[in-house]
């Protein structure tokens, strides 16, 4: 907890010793209740330690203040190492915000409930914020009760400082999801037998505790649509469907009205599903991944069936496809693809490079080798990552 005054003052000192110490400010969420800093740093190994911060002003729900950060740091107490909250104000911190959204307190925090649900302090606050003379009383409240109460009681005492806290929460909110550049996207593309799957699964495994849970994983697309063929035969365009998955290169090779069709359809989904499913993610320090997006298509036609020219879906893309943040081309060798995997032949392998590398040039891509350690291209792509975002996260932090 600290007040936001103190922590502009704090902001530069804190930006230079994470600089100085060699680490990135890897995700960097500016919210109108707390700031979060996730700092990170590469090893030569390939692995990856991150340390977050959360520098949190006051407790509130929609704009709607329950505790300030001085009411908590007055009564913060010493053991003799650190400062920390008393026990009747981290009881307080998590009760209040858990019954303003209508949730019930966590059982296991039951023995600080016990502790601090019958202090004066405690009783004195319920009291003023949502009305109420008990714990068990504030229990049986609805959420939206208990809310709109705390709405009265901050137009009450302090209107002005209300006023201030609405237009804050209101401007961060729209600010943090039309930018959404809080969290950030990664694409993977490249031949089968590159190793994507051993790389996403090791980057995930290397970025901890911070993204294990706060990330999300798709295939391909979004998949707010279903697969094109099942849609065709639900219409009864189709009569049978092929559903022989395991062979993502089955398929015959299709003429340009089919493959703008297809293209047209699958341009939807990532259209649509990006501001629905990756959006509504990233606007938070949040990760999502893609095993294969649009590149894919401009990369193997056949495991699309989308046979038009790459410079053509290349400017395509440009023009209609939202863009991941970043766009990692995986590949290898001829040699130690077809020792991986023997799903493609040379000519094809030599196909799919070929695209990789006239991709590879352009802004927005990096070309990743996956011939030898799967370690050293996670070092690599984290590498990059973590030095591109702090470089955005530093002009953020200095304005």
């Amino acid at each position: 907890m600290i007040e936001r005054k103190s922590y502009c003052e704090i902001k530069p000192k804190l930006l230079s010793l994470v600089e100085r110490s060699g680490w990135k400010i890897v995700t960097y969420l500016n919210s109108d209740r707390l700031v979060t800093w996730v700092c990170g740093c590469v090893d030569p190994q390939g692995g990856a330690e991150l340390v977050q911060f959360d520098f949190f002003f006051h407790t509130s729900v929609f704009g709607v203040r329950m505790l300030g950060a001085g009411e908590v740091l007055k009564h913060r107490k010493f053991n003799g190492v650190l400062y920390h909250a008393d026990r009747d104000h981290e009881f307080l911190d998590k009760y209040l915000y858990d019954r303003a959204v209508g949730t019930e307190y966590p059982e296991k925090y039951r023995s600080t409930r016990e502790a601090a649900e019958h202090a004066p302090a405690v009783i004195e606050k319920l009291s003023r914020l949502f009305g109420v003379s008990t714990v068990a009383e504030a229990d049986r409240a609805g959420g939206r009760k208990l809310l709109l109460r705390a709405v009265r009681c901050n137009l009450l005492h302090r209107p002005l400082g209300f006023a201030a806290d609405l237009g804050r929460f209101l401007y961060s909110f729209l600010r943090n999801y039309l930018r959404s550049n809080t969290g950030f996207s990664i694409g993977f593309t490249g031949p089968d037998g590159s190793g994507k799957t051993t790389v996403i699964d090791l980057m995930i495994e290397r970025l901890g505790d911070v993204f294990r849970k706060a990330h999300a994983y798709y295939h391909f697309r979004p998949t707010l649509f279903g697969n094109l063929g099942e849609v065709a035969h639900s219409a009864g365009i189709k009569k049978e469907v092929d559903r022989n998955y395991s062979d993502p290169h089955r398929g015959g090779k299709t003429g340009v009205f089919s493959s703008l069709v297809r293209l047209g359809y699958y341009s939807l989904d990532y259209l649509a599903g990006y501001f629905v499913k990756v959006k509504s993610q990233i606007r938070l320090t949040r990760l999502v991944i893609f095993d294969r997006y649009y590149t894919d298509i401009i990369c193997d036609s056949r495991r699309s069936r989308i046979y038009l020219n790459p410079v053509f879906l290349y400017w395509f893309g440009r023009l209609f496809i939202p863009s991941l943040d970043y766009n990692i081309l995986l590949t290898a060798s001829t040699e130690t693809i077809l020792a991986r995997k023997r799903e493609l032949d040379e000519a094809g392998i030599r196909a799919i490079n070929e695209r990789i590398d006239f991709l590879a040039g352009k802004k927005g891509y990096l070309k990743v080798l996956n011939d030898r350690r799967p370690e050293d291209a996670v070092r690599d792509i984290l590498t990059n990552v973590f030095d591109s975002q702090h470089e955005r996260n530093r002009k953020r932090l200095q304005k």
